[in-house]
């Protein structure tokens, strides 16, 4: 008899059971004490479960990583209190920040989930379809609806697109994981290269307003099929513009087309992006335009911010009276749950009631009192959360390495911490905002395809010519629309403690240079030889 194949296998426990039905095996396992089983293992992923790569061979207990879903990001204070305690009560302290504007524990034990989930569900938060092939988290803009300076509002199209997939069991088989960005932030935040399928706001002039008269509109640019990992592209624009009361339906089209059309035989051609490459842009255009009856009206792409400047890191005027929003800088997403409990606190005592989190592993407070911004940036700054960071630390992102993952060769959190540290003490002349991104593994979870500087983990060669656990160095990656391109893979691969010194290297090289293009873009003609 054929053995399955690992497609076959997961379309099979799919049609078997859906994964939003697990919850009263993981009770039972809570209960027994057993070992959770293979099939539940793959299951609890719909509720953001995943086993956590083992550290003591002589510890049996089978640890999880769990991820919270929140909704564009938003964490209120009684909310962060809660993930305070779990963190502490369950997870070691553990807590990071993600790129999908989540937070992940680690630590979880199955004997403990009931009482997550019911400290979860009593401030209204959950963690159902935080994975899976399924709608992941829409990533939005941290700062929608709270500043002036944006070019639409998308805070309740996000919700809704939110409640309609939430728990929806006919986008619940899709056939792998579907990710959305809707924005309508004036500085692009939200990468919305890279995801399955984006909305981004643009003002049109050329047409009419919603309301038939004649001036300025807002509409939204559609792409579909952007990702990183394996067969990674760039996402394409369909050449269309959609109104903000036309999100959602779009995105459920979308989503449909996914479902009904992509692959299920091969998981690494399970996504979207593979699917458009078969069909080619203009028939995904023709069949979405089939399913939503109507005809979308062409456009150009947005006139786009410039990677340096996509971020919410610093102050900036609410649209609430007599207020800022303050955004601080982690180190790698990596908070845990003292800096977190700290934060909390200042929270309380500067009045902010709400903290988003970003799509670069940070974090904004909405609304802060004038009086008290001051004080709040000095005490963020103590914190080790800095609202004006260096230019190495302002757009660095880490996965979460081989500390928990199971797919991680390297370590990556504290490997960029120790990294920046270096780099700020040893590179004071350099200015420009340098992006690096640290993987523990090819799959590129914090982006180094997309970053000046990329590394990506694998083994190495270190001085003594042992095999250790290293880098490969990826140059010159550029995140801009159809400009965008993927770092150059250099070959090179440097042990952890051959680093800093090789990346102090280029950074003096290209301070030695004219300069008369940027560092991403020196590192990338550096890379081509």
């Amino acid at each position: 008899m054929t053995k399955e194949t690992k497609a076959q296998r997961v379309e099979r426990l799919k049609r078997e059971k859906c994964g939003l039905d697990v919850l009263d095996d993981l009770a039972r396992y809570a209960a027994s004490g057993e070992a959770i089983d293979a099939d539940t293992i793959d299951r609890m992923k719909y509720y953001g479960l995943y086993t956590q790569k083992l550290h003591d061979e002589n510890d049996a207990t089978q640890y999880l990583m769990m991820r919270l879903k929140l909704v564009a990001g938003e964490l209120n204070r009684d909310q962060l209190q809660t993930v305070i305690d779990i963190s502490t009560d369950f997870g070691r302290g553990c807590a990071d920040f993600t790129t999908r504007q989540n937070v992940q524990f680690h630590w979880i034990e199955c004997r403990n989930l009931p009482e997550i989930f019911a400290r979860l569900q009593q401030v209204g938060l959950t963690t159902r379809m935080g994975s899976g092939d399924c709608m992941r988290n829409i990533v939005t803009c941290s700062l929608s609806g709270v500043v002036a300076e944006e070019l639409s509002d998308v805070t309740s199209v996000v919700q809704e697109v939110n409640n309609y997939f939430d728990g929806n069991r006919e986008f619940i088989n899709l056939p792998r994981k579907f990710k959305i960005a809707i924005s309508g932030c004036a500085c692009h935040c939200v990468r919305h290269e890279i995801q399955d399928l984006s909305f981004v706001a643009l003002q049109k002039s050329d047409g009419q307003s919603g309301d038939g008269q004649r001036g300025d509109e807002v509409v939204f640019d559609v792409a579909v099929g952007g990702g990183l990992s394996g067969g990674r592209q760039i996402a394409r624009r369909l050449d269309l513009h959609c109104r903000k009361a036309e999100i959602v339906e779009v995105a459920k089209v979308v989503a449909g087309i996914f479902r009904d059309h992509g692959h299920r035989e091969n998981r690494t051609r399970a996504r979207t992006r593979h699917l458009l490459a078969d069909w080619g842009v203009d028939k995904f255009r023709q069949v979405l335009t089939e399913r939503l009856g109507y005809t979308l009206p062409s456009g150009a792409e947005p006139e786009l911010t410039s990677a340096e400047q996509r971020h919410h890191v610093g102050i900036f005027p609410a649209r609430k009276a007599a207020c800022f929003c303050i955004g601080g800088k982690t180190s790698g997403g990596r908070v845990g749950a003292e800096k977190l409990r700290t934060l909390l606190q200042l929270m309380v005592k500067h009045e902010v009631e709400t903290l988003r989190i970003t799509s670069t592993q940070d974090f904004v407070l909405l609304d802060v009192p004038n009086a008290a911004s001051e004080a709040l940036v000095a005490a963020l700054d103590a914190l080790a959360l800095p609202v004006n960071p260096s230019p190495f630390r302002l757009r660095n992102l880490a996965c979460v390495g081989s500390e928990y993952c199971k797919f991680g060769v390297s370590e990556t959190k504290q490997f960029a911490s120790n990294l920046l540290i270096r780099l700020e003490q040893s590179c004071v002349d350099f200015k420009e905002p340098l992006s690096i991104g640290i993987s523990g593994c090819p799959h590129g979870c914090a982006h180094p395809h997309l970053a000046d500087i990329g590394l990506v983990g694998c083994m190495v060669k270190d001085a003594t010519d042992r095999r250790v656990a290293g880098y490969e160095l990826h140059l010159g990656g550029k995140i801009h629309g159809v400009e965008s391109r993927f770092a150059a893979k250099t070959c090179i691969k440097l042990a952890p403690d051959q680093v800093a010194a090789y990346l102090e290297t280029l950074i003096k090289n290209y301070l030695d240079s004219v300069q008369q293009q940027g560092v991403g873009d020196y590192l990338y003609q550096q890379s081509q030889g």
